[in-house]
């Protein structure tokens, strides 16, 4: 709660000796103690947090964040001195990198930023926090009808309903417009209440890469801010009768994927993030 680090790191570093309670060591990590009591971390234990490196990946298509199937292959595998980016200006190997996790899970037909942290309060807030955005590109080959837009919302809605809330202000909702003036009117300041939200905005054309991997199409971006994971818009773009949707995520907060090269690292700085 105090943002100091995370609770598994609270744990390890009590067991270190590292943990000052009202200016007293604490040996147990399960100990009780006031709301009101001064919790500090020791100067080695702050090094120890201000150290911790984080590492964005554009994660290529049919690479699984974790927990991969069967001869599915993890993205962690790409961070290696050789995929490292040419704009990355340190020289960490995240192979040698202890407690280097996925933050969250990206779908292995979803490619864009996926990031790596050894900081437990990085993972934290972007898993459960109401307040972090995260931003996808949704590229719809063939393009969209008005009807399937409609339905689009409507099964956003739908899926919005069926998310588990993080807060007692209830499930995400959505603001859906193809209007890019209205796309810049939050939906919190609407509601006069701080809540999980989604816009999209209608990017027009797409006239497709030049490489041919990306078709002509609806190019669309969506900014959630709530606990819904990249399958539901997936499945919100399929029962919309938009099956062949592709999706990239583009930020993640104030982190943005911007000309990392597909399948390349990068190390990241995340203090507005943490904050």
């Amino acid at each position: 709660r105090l943002n100091i680090c995370s609770r598994s790191e609270a744990v390890r570093y009590v067991k270190l000796g590292l943990v000052e309670v009202n200016g007293k060591t604490v040996q147990n990590a399960a100990s009780l103690v006031p709301l009101s009591a001064q919790v500090r971390l020791k100067e080695r234990g702050q090094r120890m947090q201000r150290e911790k490196i984080t590492v964005a990946l554009n994660k290529p298509l049919h690479y699984a964040a974790c927990r991969a199937p069967t001869g599915t292959p993890l993205a962690r595998a790409l961070l290696v001195p050789e995929n490292r980016a040419l704009t990355c200006r340190t020289k960490h190997d995240p192979r040698k990198l202890s407690n280097l996790w996925a933050t969250d899970a990206l779908d292995v037909l979803t490619d864009g930023l996926l990031l790596f942290s050894q900081d437990g309060r990085i993972t934290t807030r972007i898993t459960r926090s109401k307040d972090v955005e995260k931003e996808y590109r949704i590229l719809l080959p063939g393009g969209a009808s008005s009807g399937q837009l409609a339905a689009l919302r409507a099964t956003l809605e739908a899926e919005a309903a069926a998310t588990p809330s993080t807060s007692d202000r209830g499930p995400p909702s959505f603001d859906l417009t193809n209007n890019p003036e209205d796309f810049d009117v939050d939906a919190d300041e609407a509601a006069g209440e701080e809540a999980a939200t989604l816009h999209c905005e209608d990017l027009g054309e797409f006239l497709g890469s030049e490489d041919g991997s990306e078709p002509q199409g609806l190019l669309m971006k969506v900014v959630v801010r709530g606990p819904l994971p990249d399958t539901r818009l997936r499945r919100a773009c399929q029962l919309a009768g938009l099956p062949g949707a592709m999706l990239t995520r583009t930020r993640i907060g104030p982190i943005e994927l911007g000309r990392l090269p597909v399948g390349q690292w990068s190390v990241v700085k995340t203090a507005e993030l943490i904050e």
